[in-house]
């Protein structure tokens, strides 16, 4: 009984202290990333002037100084809203049809053989060789943006839902079908249910990347957002600015991913209880 008491103790010392060293590790990550981070620009902020030319590269203060008068006077808050605006109104339609049509296709093999080729067509072209007809078809802008923006989330979340909605054992689809459910019953009890993990997937990758269409077209053919500012500040050789927006991006991205992943957790608790 001793032996049988030292063991049980001594296992729960090694539970309480693995679990200690699992909760020191995120501070530990955090610690090294902030250092690297520091250093980086404490190397930027030395270098630029002495070693590169400051108007190629601006100074870490400049930028922070840049992007703090930018958030006070409205410059970064007015056109970061018009391109995540565009951003989410491009995901909601692109997503919309992409699920909807991957559905579609992916519970009938005669229409998966018929539409897939032209999909997968439609997919190994390059989306910015679109932008001149698209300018054409929507103008410039906000709808351009948008435009690109649900072209980009659409081909990616199509094959997701597709692949998903071919994955779903037909057993159970046909247990559901003799115990009397019908096709709505089927879609919503077991086929997108059972697909749920392949279109949170597309969707946790297609979200930056509307934010990254509509920054593109703003570059190419647009009058506000963040990416007119930033084509803008580089037109007038302000790299100060420019990088300005770039960090502007960099903290949407970010918060973007983040978020998304957080969701996508949430989402999926159910699959790790499993």
């Amino acid at each position: 009984m001793t032996t049988a008491s030292t063991e049980v103790a001594q296992a729960a010392q090694a539970g309480t202290g693995a679990r200690k060293e699992r909760r020191r590790l995120p501070v530990k990550v955090w610690c090294t990333q902030l250092v690297i981070l520091a250093a980086f620009l404490v190397l930027w902020e030395l270098a630029s002037g002495p070693v590169l030319d400051p108007t190629l590269v601006s100074k870490p203060s400049d930028v922070f100084t840049r992007f703090g008068e930018w958030i006070g006077d409205g410059t970064l808050i007015t056109n970061a809203l018009v391109s995540i605006r565009s951003a989410a109104l491009g995901f909601v339609i692109g997503a919309s049809v992409a699920v909807l049509l991957g559905y579609l296709v992916g519970v009938s093999k005669f229409w998966a053989a018929v539409v897939e080729p032209f999909v997968s067509a439609g997919w190994a072209l390059p989306r910015i060789a679109l932008v001149p007809v698209l300018i054409i078809w929507v103008g410039i802008g906000a709808p351009l943006s948008v435009a690109i923006a649900a072209l980009l989330v659409f081909f990616l979340l199509f094959y997701n839902t597709y692949y998903g909605i071919r994955e779903v054992e037909r057993s159970l689809v046909d247990s559901v079908r003799i115990m009397g459910g019908n096709r709505w019953t089927v879609a919503t009890r077991v086929e997108l249910p059972s697909a749920f993990v392949w279109i949170i997937a597309g969707t946790k990758v297609s979200i930056p990347q509307a934010f990254v269409g509509v920054v593109t077209a703003e570059i190419l053919a647009s009058n506000q957002g963040l990416g007119f500012l930033l084509a803008r500040r580089a037109g007038q050789f302000d790299t100060t600015g420019a990088f300005a927006v770039l960090l502007a991006l960099l903290v949407i991205g970010f918060t973007l991913d983040r978020l998304v992943t957080a969701l996508s957790a949430r989402a999926l608790v159910w699959k790790g209880s499993k």
